[in-house]
């Protein structure tokens, strides 16, 4: 073989070797450009992937929320609905509770009122009612009635108070105790008649005894009443003692005791006493017993603190 061609099959060996090389650096760059642009996309994808992950994440984040406080707000709707039903109910048993009460309480009341009454009826039943016994005889008739002396006044003498005097002017009676002499304008002395000046239609003091309201009375005319006398003012005085009636002399004051005398003998049995006999019982509205009597005399007892005290022994209020 020639040189030649020998040298020249070397270059052509050459150059295809260059060729490759050149073709396999394209071929690698290629694939560097295709594995950066796989990268690039999957980088993209995986943007994409999360983003989309991240709004799903958000999106059922938001609706457990909703959910949640919808859920919430109905649980607690729920609860109050049943808060405001169970007050109304509570409110309902108290109301049935004080009634209850109310008509417990009234009830006893009712009850006590009724057998109070029934104790206190069955009890004044058992008071034995007296009989009416036989009047007794009619007494003696007794002594008349005494009535101041008229004296004929003398001068310097000292008269006490319903003394009555007479001089020629007339009769007076001392309103006190005075050594005054008796006249019309005297503020120690009544006068009781004036002397008439020719004796005629003269008024004296006439004793007409214990007073008697059947009876007419004139004027000064003296009665006795009480142990006292009056003396009349003028005809037809009306009831004594009254307006037209003048104290003439008063009873006495009452004396000191004297000492005490022997025991005397015991004397026979006197009539059976005529109790009074109830004749209506009646319980008011302030618990007051009222009862009338026969003889027309009227008591009243207070049951009111029988009651409380009654109530309190038994606990009921």
């Amino acid at each position: 073989m020639s040189g030649k061609s020998r040298y020249g099959s070397f270059g052509s060996v050459n150059r295809h070797d260059a060729t490759n090389i050149a073709t396999e650096k394209s071929i690698r760059a290629a694939a560097n450009t295709a594995a950066a642009s796989d990268v690039a996309v999957q980088a993209s994808w995986a943007q994409y992937v999360q983003n989309l992950v991240s709004e799903q994440i958000a999106e059922i984040r938001d609706g457990v929320i909703e959910g949640l406080r919808e859920g919430i707000n109905e649980q607690v709707g729920r609860l109050r609905r049943e808060s405001d039903c169970n007050s109304a109910k509570l409110e309902r048993a108290l109301a049935d509770i004080r009634a209850a009460k109310a008509e417990m309480r009234e009830a006893i009341r009712t009850e006590l009122r009724a057998e109070m009454r029934a104790e206190i009826a069955e009890r004044t039943a058992l008071i034995k009612q007296p009989a009416d016994g036989v009047p007794g005889p009619r007494g003696e008739k007794g002594e008349p009635g005494s009535m101041p002396v008229v004296e004929p006044y003398i001068a310097g003498r000292i008269y006490y108070r319903g003394n009555v005097v007479a001089d020629q002017t007339g009769s007076y009676q001392a309103k006190r105790d005075t050594a005054k002499a008796p006249c019309l304008e005297s503020e120690d002395w009544t006068c009781l008649a004036r002397s008439g000046a020719d004796g005629k239609d003269g008024c004296t003091i006439r004793s007409r005894g214990t007073y008697d309201p059947a009876k007419t009375y004139e004027r000064l005319d003296i009665v006795m009443l009480n142990g006292s006398s009056f003396v009349a003012h003028r005809h037809d005085p009306g009831p004594c003692p009254g307006e037209h009636w003048q104290l003439f002399a008063s009873a006495g004051k009452r004396g000191q005791q004297g000492q005490k005398g022997e025991r005397g003998e015991r004397g026979p049995a006197g009539p059976l006493a005529i109790a009074p006999r109830i004749t209506r019982s009646e319980i008011d509205a302030e618990y007051n017993l009222h009862l009338d009597y026969t003889d027309g005399s009227h008591d009243t007892i207070p049951l009111r603190p029988a009651f409380e005290q009654f109530e309190m022994e038994t606990g009921r209020t």
